[in-house]
C-alpha cells in the first residue's frame, strides 16, 4: 500500500513538473517570437489593453503605451487605437485609462481613437478592424507584451487584417502572465481563432 502510494505521488510528480516545464518553454518560446517582430510604416498603431487602477494603467499596460508612444513619435504611425473594456474590477474602461495616459505624454487627443467595448483579444482585434474600416484605414501595427503578441498577430490574420507587430518587453514580474498566455494560445488554437503557429 505505502509502496503504491509512493508510485502514484512520483508518477504525479513527474507529469506535473513535464507540463511545468513545457509551459515555462511555451512561454519563453511565445516572449521571444514576439520581440523578434518588426513593425512596418502604417496608418495607425492598435494598443491591445490590459489591467488599469483607475486611471493608473498596470505596469505591463505601461509597457504597452510607451512602446506606442515610441512608434509614434518616430512617425511609424500617424494614429492610435487604444482598445479595452471595463473588467469588473475596474472602476473605467482599459480604452479611456490608455487615451489619458497618452495625452498626459503628448499626443493630441484626436489622433487617439478608442474601443471601449472589448473584453478580451478575439474582440480587441475584431472591433479594431471594424473602427479601422470606418476610418478609412487599411494598414496596423499590434502593439502588446512580448509574450501575448504571437497570438495577437494570428488573430488578426485569421481576420484578414493587414497588420505588423511591435512587442512591448515584459518583465519578470509577467511571468505569471506568460504562463497564462500559453493556455490561451492553445486554447485559441482549439477554437479556430487562430493557427498553432
Amino acid at each position: 500500500m505505502i509502496v503504491s502510494l509512493f508510485l502514484l505521488a512520483a508518477v504525479a510528480f513527474i507529469a506535473y513538473t513535464g507540463t511545468s516545464m513545457f509551459v515555462h518553454r511555451f512561454a519563453l518560446y511565445l516572449r521571444e517570437s514576439g520581440r523578434r517582430e518588426r513593425p512596418a510604416v502604417s496608418q495607425t498603431c492598435i494598443v491591445l489593453g490590459a489591467y488599469t487602477d483607475g486611471f493608473r494603467p498596470s505596469l505591463p499596460l505601461q509597457g504597452r503605451l510607451r512602446a506606442a508612444l515610441h512608434l509614434y513619435r518616430h512617425g511609424v504611425v500617424q494614429t492610435l487605437i487604444v482598445s479595452g473594456g471595463q473588467g469588473e474590477d475596474e472602476t473605467v474602461s482599459e480604452a479611456r485609462s490608455m487615451k489619458r495616459f497618452l495625452i498626459m505624454n503628448g499626443v493630441p487627443p484626436y489622433v487617439i481613437f478608442e474601443d471601449r467595448r472589448s473584453k478580451d483579444t478575439w474582440e480587441n482585434l475584431k472591433n479594431s478592424q471594424r473602427l479601422m474600416q470606418q476610418l478609412g484605414f487599411t494598414t496596423a501595427v499590434i502593439v502588446t507584451s512580448d509574450y501575448h503578441l504571437p497570438r495577437a498577430l494570428a488573430v488578426a490574420r485569421t481576420l484578414g487584417m493587414n497588420v505588423t507587430g511591435f512587442a512591448a518587453h515584459s518583465t519578470r514580474e509577467e511571468s505569471r502572465a506568460a504562463r497564462r498566455e500559453v493556455f490561451a494560445h492553445i486554447q485559441y488554437t482549439l477554437k479556430g481563432r487562430q493557427p498553432l503557429f
